[in-house]
C-alpha cells in the first residue's frame, strides 16, 4: 500500500493502517477481528499497530515517510503460549504472554478488554487478570510512584477547587477561606512535628517515614494555599470595584452640588454610551455564535456524508460477496447434479450388463437341460454305465452318448453344464449321459 494512495485523501494514520491490514488479510485463512495501536517490545520512533485474529496477533510498524507505510515485523500464535497476565488501566492494557520460550510484553491501547475476550474465545491459554483498586487505574496513580501520585493529586485538587468555586455561592467563600487558613497553620505544625516523629502525625498510615510526612503534609499545605487563592480572588477583585463605585458616587454628589442639570446630562450621555457599547458587544457575540453554529453544522454534514459513503461502500461490498456466494452455490449444485447423473447412468449400465449376463446364463441352462433330456431319451435302454476317464483328461470322446453330466468320483456329486463348479472339476471325473444315470449311480446334484 503506497504512500501516494492516501496523500490526497487526508486520512489519519490509523485509517491508513486499518485499510492496509484489511487488505493484508484478504487472502489469509485467518479471520481478522480487530485492529488497535500497540507498543511492541521497546519504544520506537514509529507507530506500531496490532491486528488480532482467531489464530494469533500480527504486529506492524508504521512509517509515514516510507513508500510502504506499514510493515509486518512479527506474528504471535495463540498456540505458542500457555498463559497470559493482563493488567488493565483506563487508556491501555499490558499483556504478558508466557510460553515455552521467553515471556512477551505487549501494550494494547484502548481495546485491551476486546483483545482479552478474543483470547478467551479462540485460545486455550490460561487468562489471569490483575485485580487492582479503581483509583490505581487513574492517570498518575498507575505506576504507584510517590512523586507522580503527589503531582497528580495536586493537579486534580486544583481542578476540583475551580469547579467548587463556580458551584458554591459567594456567601460561603469567606468561611471556606478562613477554614483553609486554619488548616494551613495546622499543616505547618504537623509538618514540623512529623520531621521529628513521623508516627505522631501519621496515625493511620502503615508506612510511617519522613518521606511520607514530606509528601502528605506538603500536599495539605499546597491545597490550603490553592483554596485561599481561589476563593479569596472574587473578594479581592470586588474591593477595587466597590472603591471605584464609592468614588464615583462622591464625584456625582460634588458635581450635583455644583450643577444638577449638568450632572443629569452627563449621566444620560454615559448611559447612552454604555448601552451602545453593550449593544455592540452583544452583536459581536451573536455573530461569533452564528459562525460557530455554521461551522458545527458544516462539520456535522461532512461527518454524515462520510458515514453515508462508508455505509454505501460496505453495502456494495456485502452485495458483491453475496453474489459471489450465490454463484459458487449454483456451480456446486450444478456439479453435484452432473455427478449424480453420471452415477445413475453408471448404475443403469451395470444393471443392464447384469441382466444381459443373467439372460445368457439362463439360456445356457435351458440349452443344457434340453440336451440332457435328449440324452436321457436316447439312453432309455437302461445302459447308464459311466465312463471313467484319466484324471488329467476331461474329454468325453470315448462316450457313445457324448454325455454332458460331469461327476466327481470322490465326492459323489455331479455337475450340469452352466453350474458354478462344472468347469472347475478337472480330476476324478465320471461322465454320465443324463442326470437320471448319475442319480442311479448314487451321485447327488451340486447345490451351485
Amino acid at each position: 500500500m503506497s504512500k501516494t494512495r492516501y496523500k490526497n485523501q487526508k486520512e489519519s494514520n490509523e485509517a491508513i493502517a486499518k485499510a492496509y491490514i484489511e487488505n493484508d488479510y484478504t487472502n489469509s485463512q485467518n479471520k481478522l477481528l480487530l485492529v488497535s495501536k500497540a507498543n511492541y517490545r521497546k519504544k520506537s520512533s514509529n507507530l506500531c499497530y496490532s491486528s488480532v485474529d482467531d489464530k494469533g496477533m500480527n504486529f506492524y510498524e508504521f512509517n509515514n515517510n516510507a513508500e510502504q507505510n506499514l510493515m509486518l515485523i512479527e506474528r504471535y500464535e495463540w498456540a505458542d503460549f500457555s498463559s497470559v497476565t493482563i493488567d488493565h488501566s483506563i487508556s491501555k492494557s499490558v499483556f504478558t504472554f508466557v510460553g515455552h520460550g521467553e515471556n512477551r510484553d505487549i501494550t494494547i491501547e484502548v481495546k485491551g478488554k476486546e483483545v482479552e475476550q478474543v483470547i478467551r474465545n479462540h485460545s486455550s491459554m490460561e487468562v489471569n487478570v490483575v485485580k487492582r483498586p479503581v483509583w490505581t487505574k487513574v492517570l498518575g496513580y498507575r505506576s504507584q510512584t510517590t512523586w507522580k501520585m503527589f503531582m497528580a493529586s495536586t493537579v486534580y485538587t486544583l481542578i476540583l477547587l475551580f469547579i467548587l468555586n463556580a458551584l458554591l455561592p459567594a456567601s460561603t467563600h469567606n468561611f471556606i477561606t478562613g477554614l483553609s487558613l486554619f488548616l494551613f497553620l495546622l499543616s505547618i505544625i504537623g509538618f514540623l512535628v512529623g520531621l521529628i516523629k513521623p508516627k505522631w502525625v501519621l496515625p493511620k498510615f502503615k508506612v510511617k517515614t519522613r518521606k511520607r510526612v514530606l509528601f502528605s503534609y506538603l500536599y495539605l499545605i499546597l491545597s490550603c494555599l490553592f483554596i485561599v487563592g481561589i476563593f479569596s480572588d472574587e473578594e479581592s477583585t470586588s474591593t477595587p470595584a466597590s472603591t471605584q463605585v464609592s468614588s464615583s458616587q462622591n464625584s456625582v454628589t460634588v458635581a450635583s452640588k455644583k450643577d444638577v442639570a449638568d450632572s443629569s446630562k452627563q449621566k444620560v450621555e454615559k448611559n447612552d454610551s454604555d448601552k451602545a457599547v453593550k449593544e455592540e458587544k452583544r452583536q459581536k457575540a451573536e455573530e461569533q455564535a452564528a459562525k460557530e453554529e455554521a461551522k458545527r453544522k458544516a462539520e456535522e454534514q461532512a461527518a454524515k456524508e462520510e458515514a453515508k459513503q462508508k455505509a454505501e461502500e460496505q453495502a456494495a461490498k456485502e452485495k458483491a460477496e453475496q453474489k459471489a456466494q450465490e454463484q459458487a452455490a449454483k456451480e456446486e449444485a450444478k456439479q453435484k447434479a452432473e455427478e449424480q447423473a453420471a452415477k445413475e447412468k453408471a448404475e443403469q449400465k451395470a444393471q443392464e450388463q447384469a441382466a444381459k449376463e443373467e439372460a445368457e446364463r439362463k439360456a445356457q441352462q435351458q440349452a443344457a437341460s434340453q440336451q440332457a433330456t435328449t440324452s436321457s431319451s436316447t439312453s432309455s435302454s437302461g445302459n447308464y454305465k459311466p465312463f471313467e476317464n484319466d484324471p488329467s483328461d476331461d474329454q468325453q470322446s470315448n462316450m457313445s452318448c457324448s454325455g454332458q453330466i460331469k461327476g466327481n468320483k470322490n465326492s459323489k456329486i455331479y455337475h450340469v453344464p452352466g453350474g458354478a463348479y462344472y468347469d472347475r472339476t478337472q480330476d476324478n471325473i465320471v461322465w454320465f449321459c443324463s442326470e437320471a444315470d448319475a442319480q442311479a449311480a448314487g451321485y447327488r446334484e451340486s447345490q451351485r
